[in-house]
């Protein structure tokens, strides 16, 4: 009986590290590519008539102060677009072809 605890106990272990492992290497949410139509501060961004907002504290929020409207960027949110709730925690600005 004992090995038997034994081989459950390894076996939970061993899934336990596999979906730390899988959690870790999954994207947060949904990219957006697209032109600047403004820039709200610290608070948001509108993308191609889209308002998406900043998640405190990210890196979004420091790249937001560099960016101006018309520009073409990248952002990544931390959830699904299509959520009110998801917000932009990163943002790549995009240069020309």
């Amino acid at each position: 009986m004992k090995a038997r605890h034994r081989f459950l106990a390894m076996l939970a272990a061993a899934g336990m590290a596999l979906a730390g492992s899988l959690a870790a290497n999954t994207v947060p949410g949904d990219i957006i590519t697209g032109s600047l139509t403004a820039v709200n501060g610290s608070q948001s961004l509108n993308i191609e008539g889209r308002t998406y907002r900043l998640k405190d504290g990210s890196p979004a929020v420091a790249a937001a102060a560099h960016l101006t409207p018309g520009q073409s960027v990248t952002v990544q949110l931390d959830g699904p677009a299509s959520s009110p709730s998801s917000r932009v925690i990163n943002v790549v600005p995009r240069t020309g072809r």
